[in-house]
Parts: structure tokens; C-alpha cells; sequence
């Protein structure tokens, strides 16, 4: 059954490459700063690939980075996010009238910050989107959230995730990570949360 479950990730994963294949190739995020937006970066703790220029319709205010491919495992990392901003936007359907891609607001509580991380996964057809164990962090004495998260493919793959969302100036800042619960997840964790705990904000 793990092998069976291993295989049709691969499969998924290479289907979603195929499919995202723009007009650029992914590029090298290495170790080190990595900027994000005016004045603001999180420093990545080894090389991530910067898969964004793969993903025509996309948050363009979002970097995204992974280290075995866009369906194995995805870290996105935003700047500061107005209400205009999405956070994901689906690769297909795109962001307009008829398939919005969700927005927040200006100086959202942690509650609704969370909220809006579920909603925007679910645009991209993650299903039975739950956050649980929210905890407050310290970034640099800017005050955050960090998550867990559950999810399911729509081929009924487990995913796991964590995200951190913080506010400044009227602007919402978040790094999300999503991967399949069998190993990958847990494969990268560490260097995730590293990010997240080295954000500083502007």
C-alpha cells in the first residue's frame, strides 16, 4: 500500500509539473537571505528550489519555493499582503470573476488570519482544510501565529502543513507549508519552521 501511495504521489507530482510548465523553469532559492518584497526576508537554512516562474496564474506577491517538486512538497512565502492581495491563486481556473481567488483584510486577528490561510488552500482544490494548535511566536519582537494543518488531496492523498501569519502596517505576511503526510512532510519540517522563526519583517 505505501509503495502504491508513493507511486501515485510521483505520478501527481509530474502531472502538476507538466501541467504548470510556463513559460520559465524553476531557479535556484540557495541558502542564505532570501528577499522578499521591500525590506523584508526570512533566511533559508539549505537550498530551495524557486519554483514560482513554473506557475503562470499565481499570487504575484508570493514566492514559492520546494525541494522535490511542486506536488511533493511547497513553501509559500508572501510579502506584505493588502486586501487586494491574494495569498494562492489556482494554477488553472486563475484568479477572476468567475473563479475569485480569496482576499483578506487589513489588521485581521490571528482567528481570521488563519481562516483566510484555510481558504486559500481550498482554492487550490485542497479539501477538509482543518488548522489546529495555534500558538503565539516572537518574530524579532513582532508578535505572530504559527498552525498546524490537515488536507486532502482531491485524489484522497494525506497532507500536512504548518503556516505563520503576522501583522504589520495594515499588511498580512505568511509562510504556509503544505506536503504529503508520508514522509515529506516531516523530511523538510525543520528547515520550514527555521524559516519562519528567521522572518523579520519590515
Amino acid at each position: 500500500m505505501r509503495k502504491f501511495t508513493a507511486l501515485k504521489t510521483i505520478a501527481a507530482a509530474t502531472l502538476a509539473a507538466a501541467l504548470l510548465a510556463g513559460c520559465g523553469g524553476a531557479t535556484l532559492a540557495p541558502k542564505g537571505a532570501l528577499a522578499v518584497g521591500t525590506g523584508y526576508s526570512v533566511s533559508l537554512s539549505r537550498d530551495w528550489s524557486d519554483i514560482s516562474p513554473l506557475y503562470y496564474s499565481r499570487a504575484k506577491k508570493v514566492k514559492i519555493l520546494s525541494i522535490d517538486g511542486p506536488g511533493l512538497n511547497r513553501l509559500f512565502v508572501s510579502e506584505g499582503l493588502s486586501a487586494a492581495d491574494p495569498l494562492m491563486v489556482h494554477p488553472v481556473k486563475g484568479d477572476n470573476k468567475n473563479a475569485p481567488a480569496p482576499r483578506g483584510k487589513a489588521n485581521m486577528s490571528y482567528p481570521e488570519q488563519i481562516e483566510f490561510v484555510t481558504n486559500a488552500l481550498a482554492a487550490l482544490d485542497y479539501q477538509k482544510v482543518e488548522a489546529s494548535a495555534p500558538k503565539p511566536v516572537d518574530l524579532n519582537g513582532q508578535r505572530a501565529v504559527r498552525f498546524d494543518i490537515t488536507a486532502k488531496t482531491a485524489e484522497g492523498l494525506n497532507v500536512r502543513g504548518v503556516a505563520q501569519a503576522a501583522s504589520k502596517g495594515g499588511l498580512g505576511y505568511y509562510i504556509v507549508y503544505i506536503a504529503p503526510a508520508e514522509h515529506y512532510y516531516d523530511a523538510s519540517l525543520k528547515d520550514v519552521l527555521a524559516t519562519m522563526d528567521s522572518a523579520k519583517l519590515p
